[in-house]
């Protein structure tokens, strides 16, 4: 464990400094977000203000769960969007700025926020369309949709490939992470790569040009009509010619700007020490490696994937003083597993641990949703779409629109339900 001093070093490093990845879109760092909100509970949660979160991948987060979901609906069951102004944007339903959402988390920054927004778009896509006959069932199909996004598009994307085969291919289970609650590697370590992926401005607001991202946080605040996004700029096509915004690397450097970041208590926070204070009760990441691979599957890990400690800090090599005492030996977890990533791949997604515990953990939080892409197999996404009815065809007809040879592997992305939801607006 480090201690004090060693932590603020540690934290200041890594938020000296980051890099374009050039190979993830921009809006999958906050698709993460969206993610990690419906199913792991707030770090330090404020009274009266957190939801009680469940291991699952439900839409609890859009939805709420129990007698909620009908306070958040109309006399239709329809999410009562409304723009502030007849020409301002739409937003979230607000009573002075604050959202009527179970999870507020999702109103933290602006993009997270319009992302909650385009889930009950599609919610009242599906509605008014006639795709579903009543709540129950349009609430069904739309997790079911995210479900498949959040496998085959998003994990698709940030997983060691072996390792995303091995798991939603070929349902490989390697870690037994428990899956009631979330656990603690999961939510305190591995699931906070998107961290990294941040970027110190944005370029997918068609009426502000380059936003910095402390103005994204605006927490409580009516959307202003300056950061309306463009989702077709954060999420692309999975075709070679055409790319929009990147994120930034999977790698231990933080863009600067995370150093202070506004939470609704009104002080600012350093996410880089935030998430390494939430880790301290997790073994280093060399010793977690180590107790896989003395573990019962340490062996096949070893064999099918190469799993072996790693040999030294990589890119935070001369960062950290001398004098820090930080090593690869004491180096946490989280920080441990984003050098990973740039053991593996240079950061272009994550090594084989950090993704054998997402992979789990996702795995289990999908497959204990009570709508679930995941039937004693995982389903593949013809098949999931054909259950939808109506609403598949329509989702098959943007794959085959924008099919790609070269893409094989791409089944099914969000720009897809973007499409389709952009189009019915």
């Amino acid at each position: 464990m480090l201690t004090e001093q060693q932590l603020t070093t540690l934290a200041q490093v890594m938020t000296e400094s980051s890099h374009v990845s050039r190979f993830i879109d921009v809006g999958y760092t906050y698709l993460g977000q969206f993610i990690a909100h419906d199913i792991v509970p707030q770090t330090n949660p404020i009274p009266g203000q957190s939801r009680d979160v469940l291991p699952y991948l439900n839409m609890d987060s859009v939805y709420g769960s129990g007698a909620q979901t009908a306070t958040l609906l109309d006399a239709h069951g329809l999410f009562p969007i409304k723009r502030q102004t007849p020409q301002g944007p739409e937003d979230l339903p607000r009573t002075n700025g604050v959202p009527n959402i179970p999870e507020l988390r999702n109103d933290d920054n602006v993009i997270v926020s319009q992302l909650h927004l385009f889930w009950q778009r599609f919610h009242n896509t599906i509605l008014r369309r006639g795709y579903a006959n009543d709540v129950g069932q349009a609430r069904a199909m739309s997790t079911l949709t995210f479900q498949l996004v959040v496998v085959e598009d998003y994990l698709r994307q940030v997983l060691a490939p072996a390792v995303f085969d091995s798991v939603f291919r070929f349902d490989r289970r390697w870690l037994n992470l428990p899956s009631r609650p979330i656990a603690r590697e999961f939510a305190h370590a591995a699931f906070r790569f998107g961290h990294s992926m941040v970027r110190p401005f944005y370029e997918s607001f068609p009426n502000q040009p380059d936003v910095t991202l402390p103005e994204l946080f605006q927490t409580n605040r009516n959307l202003d009509p300056r950061l309306e996004l463009d989702f077709r700029r954060m999420f692309g096509w999975p075709v070679l010619n055409n790319r929009v915004e990147d994120a930034m690397t999977i790698d231990p450097f933080i863009t600067r700007e995370m150093r202070q970041v506004p939470i609704p208590t009104g002080v600012t926070i350093n996410i880089a020490e935030m998430n390494l204070r939430a880790g301290a009760q997790l073994p280093p990441g060399k010793a977690y490696v180590q107790q896989l691979l003395a573990g019962p599957n340490g062996a096949k890990l070893a064999a099918a994937f190469g799993v072996q400690p790693l040999p030294d800090l990589g890119p935070l090599t001369g960062r950290l003083p001398a004098t820090s005492g930080i090593t690869i030996d004491n180096l946490p977890l989280w920080p441990y597993l984003l050098v990973e990533a740039v053991h593996a791949s240079e950061g272009k997604h994550l090594g084989v641990v950090g993704s054998l515990i997402c992979a789990e953990g996702l795995a289990n939080a999908i497959a204990g949703a009570s709508h679930s892409i995941y039937c004693g197999r995982w389903c593949p996404v013809d098949e999931v779409l054909s259950s939808l009815g109506k609403l598949g065809e329509e989702l098959q007809e943007q794959r085959r629109a924008f099919a790609n040879a070269a893409y094989t592997d791409r089944t099914f992305c969000l720009r897809h339900v973007i499409e389709l939801v952009l189009r019915n607006n």
